[in-house]
């Protein structure tokens, strides 16, 4: 008798959070509702006990997978071990509420012109994870963003990267939601490509959405759909190549989606990169301590 096929493949790319991926993963199914879920798990992480807790259970399709492989590779292979209509990339340090899952693909369903959803992700002091609501990052909100210029002056400017969440729509249309937790249509997520793998971590999924809107797709914010996450629980593993990973895709993705602007722009924007990305490194390597995580992962 041949298996119905799923409603939503969730995919985590996890890497030495085993506890916090487990939580998660108990957490799928009352998120789910009444959908039906394929869950795929790549471990890119070889310093705990992740693989055995993976192999025990029955409710997850396991993938080892590299420390060299990036977020976004890794996501790739997951969605490619699974069929569902939807995919739901998810952090393994996110915690998805009752029905959080099935609010989002309901909104799809609703709304034929998107092709991805994200929720509206707590940090665990209760404030909301800013990076759950973004515009595409452009030079003049990213120089805003960096200088801290108040919020009323980046209005009158440019539209701030973190958009407020004043808004009282349950559902709303936005630029970018957060890779912690995004669904895309299947249709979609193949038609233009996928993650790109070139993007190791951070930016991934700015760089996806946005190809997206290239092609005419939306993005919906759907609010009433709760999803806690425990943030940067892998990256403070290891710091060093964190910094340098930010600062490389920061460029990675200017440098391709902003192939038009001209070039003494070009020029200004690389080099502020290039500045902050050295210092950032910097700041990481003079904290760093023998014997403290990192290093050549």
């Amino acid at each position: 008798m041949t298996k119905a096929a799923a409603d939503v493949a969730v995919v985590i790319t996890t890497f030495n959070v085993r506890d916090l991926l487990a939580r998660c993963l108990d957490r799928l199914a009352a998120a789910a509702g009444r959908l039906t879920l394929e869950v795929v798990v790549v471990d890119n992480g070889f310093g705990d006990d992740t693989w055995p807790m993976l192999q025990a259970r029955d409710d997850v399709q396991a993938i080892r997978g590299s420390p060299e492989l990036g977020f976004g590779g890794a996501n790739n292979i997951g969605a490619a071990a699974t069929t569902a209509p939807l995919i739901l990339f998810l952090n393994p340090d996110t915690e998805p509420e009752s029905e959080s899952i099935a609010a989002m693909a309901g909104e799809l369903d609703r709304c034929p012109t998107a092709a991805a959803a994200g929720p509206r992700l707590t940090l665990a002091d209760g404030s909301l994870d800013p990076a759950g609501r973004r515009n595409f990052p452009r030079p003049a909100n990213a120089l805003h963003r960096f200088l801290g210029s108040p919020r009323a002056l980046q209005r009158s400017i440019a539209k701030p990267y973190n958009p407020e969440a004043s808004s009282p729509a349950a559902v709303r249309d936005i630029d970018a939601v957060s890779g912690a937790c995004l669904m895309v249509r299947r249709q979609a997520f193949a038609a233009v490509g996928g993650f790109d793998p070139r993007f190791f971590m951070y930016g991934d999924d700015l760089d996806l959405q946005r190809r997206l809107a290239d092609a005419g797709w939306g993005t919906l914010y759907v609010s009433t759909a709760r999803v806690w996450h425990y943030k940067r629980q892998s990256s403070r593993q290891r710091p060093i190549r964190t910094r340098f990973e930010f600062y490389r895709s920061m460029w990675r993705y200017y440098s391709k989606h902003h192939i038009c602007d001209p070039w003494p722009l070009r020029a200004a924007v690389r080099a502020g990169i290039l500045i902050l990305g050295c210092g950032g490194v910097l700041r990481a390597l003079a904290t760093w301590r023998p014997g403290g995580t990192d290093g050549a992962q």
